[in-house]
């Protein structure tokens, strides 16, 4: 008979000491939503940047920015034409998610660890092409603006 009151003031301890920390718990931590830190990028080589977006040549190029404070961030989407772009699903399920590539037939973005290189094949259109680039670290996002100058 000792043996179950033992166990049965055990149980109520517990019962106890999880209802305690059910008040508590969840009080006066501070969320980290909305308090990270802005991204920092830095481009490895000189870049045109005119009208708030890089300049990229007609005939294509390679963009290479390094995060110099975050060390492992991912792509989330591009946006052209009205489009959203996201990185390549390979099975059509979340897990197989290539969260460090995006790609269109004439754009290329990926990332490995802080460093994002973006490529631009050549553009045989008579109109500019603008992309939207947005790099994301969990709750903080960036957004490069791109502009492919036309053929002439």
């Amino acid at each position: 008979m000792e043996f179950k009151t033992k166990k049965l003031r055990n149980l109520q301890i517990a019962m106890v000491m999880m209802g305690a920390l059910s008040f508590t718990s969840c009080g006066d931590i501070e969320e980290p939503d909305g308090k990270w830190d802005p991204m920092v990028w830095h481009a490895e080589v000189p870049t045109d940047w005119q009208n708030n977006a890089f300049v990229v040549d007609a005939n294509g190029e390679e963009f290479t920015f390094s995060c110099k404070n975050y060390s492992k961030p991912w792509l989330y989407d591009a946006q052209y034409a009205g489009e959203y772009y996201h990185p390549i699903v390979e099975d059509n399920e979340y897990h197989t998610i290539d969260w460090h590539t995006i790609s269109l037939d004439w754009f290329k973005a990926e990332i490995k660890d802080n460093q994002l290189k973006v490529t631009f094949d050549a553009n045989q259109q008579t109109e500019e092409r603008p992309i939207n680039l947005t790099v994301t670290a969990g709750d903080i996002f960036y957004t490069f603006n791109f502009k492919q100058s036309a053929s002439k």
